[in-house]
């Protein structure tokens, strides 16, 4: 099985993806997501659409969820936005993100890609869906 992967993604650093998808969604309410394809046949824009949905129906999110979707494959990565936090972001937004963790996955080092891109999107969510702190 695992010569069926493609060689970028057999190096992500999983502990390292959930470190960072947790320190990011310490201060929101948002959620993140990332969702590794190794071989991918098809439009990737449309298959990371049809891969949101199909975490939205799993994992109400407020509209505040975001997705990663990398072919590493490819060197492509895809990332989507929920509407409320889309609407306050703009897709330029997620286009720069996808293209500083493409351009560290061309570099060879998917895995710092995506704990810079998850810190961004963190950042976003943090100041568009702070948690609410106790008082």
């Amino acid at each position: 099985m695992a010569e069926d992967v493609h060689p970028l993604a057999r190096h992500v650093d999983q502990h390292r993806i959930r470190e960072a998808i947790g320190d990011a969604e310490q201060a929101t309410t948002g959620k993140i997501y990332v969702t590794i394809a190794p071989h991918f046949w098809g439009d990737v824009h449309g298959g990371a659409r049809r891969a949101f949905a199909n975490l939205q129906r799993a994992h109400p999110m407020h509209e505040n969820g975001v997705l990663f979707f990398v072919v590493p494959s490819r060197r492509t990565v895809r990332v989507l936005g929920g509407a409320g936090i889309h609407a306050k972001v703009g897709q330029q937004f997620w286009d720069e993100i996808a293209k500083e963790v493409a351009q560290r996955a061309r570099d060879r080092d998917l895995t710092a890609g995506l704990v810079h891109g998850i810190a961004r999107a963190g950042d976003a969510l943090r100041e568009q869906y702070p948690r609410e702190r106790p008082h």
